[in-house]
């Protein structure tokens, strides 16, 4: 694990350097425990992949019946692809992937932080980031397994509180839902960064 760790975060510093480590990397952990070839099926399996080609190939079939796919280190939604610019292969491809997580973080935070502020609207980045709304991700306990993870890295003392529900935020659509319309998806790419936090 603190091998893997290691790798992440330097991978993270060179590939995603826009938002911080200490952001990214326990999210990455929570979602892959650092494993580039994870496929995480929703409402299917959970497998790994040999190859990328393999992974890819197996994306591509779940996808055609009608899945999203969770794909690679950040375990990114096949649902975000198309808008994002990426094919399966490259969502795969651990620098790349990391880059695509990073752009759905800072645009969730930007999100996030028009309703909270400080280590409540990294929370909420989190559960934007797990479901497409600020609060289910607290609710199926998303968040405090990711910050269970930074705080096992050493990144925080210890987990957050969970914060209020915001008054009067309508949830956005699921990141795991298609895409539908002109509704709001979790990765939308934003000019603002995520907050460093010590």
């Amino acid at each position: 694990m603190i091998h893997a760790v290691a790798a992440i975060t330097a991978l993270a510093q060179q590939c995603a350097p826009e938002v911080a480590t200490e952001v990214v990397v326990p999210l990455v952990m929570t979602e892959s425990g650092g494993d580039g070839l994870s496929i995480n099926v929703n409402r299917g399996p959970r497998v790994r992949a040999s190859t990328v080609a393999e992974g890819a190939a197996l994306v591509r079939r779940y996808m055609a019946a009608g899945y999203t796919v969770d794909v690679g280190l950040a375990q990114v939604n096949s649902a975000n692809f198309a808008r994002l610019g990426v094919t399966v292969e490259q969502a795969f491809e651990p620098c790349t992937n990391l880059r695509l997580a990073s752009s759905m973080l800072q645009e969730g935070y930007g999100l996030a932080s028009r309703h909270y502020s400080g280590l409540d609207a990294i929370s909420a980045t989190y559960s934007l980031y797990n479901t497409g709304t600020l609060t289910r991700g607290f609710r199926n306990g998303y968040v405090g397994r990711v910050w269970s993870a930074a705080s096992g890295m050493g990144s925080i003392a210890a987990p957050p509180p969970i914060p209020a529900s915001p008054s009067g935020v309508a949830n956005a659509v699921p990141s795991k839902a298609p895409v539908q319309g002109d509704s709001w998806v979790v990765g939308q790419i934003a000019s603002n960064g995520v907050e460093v936090f010590k």
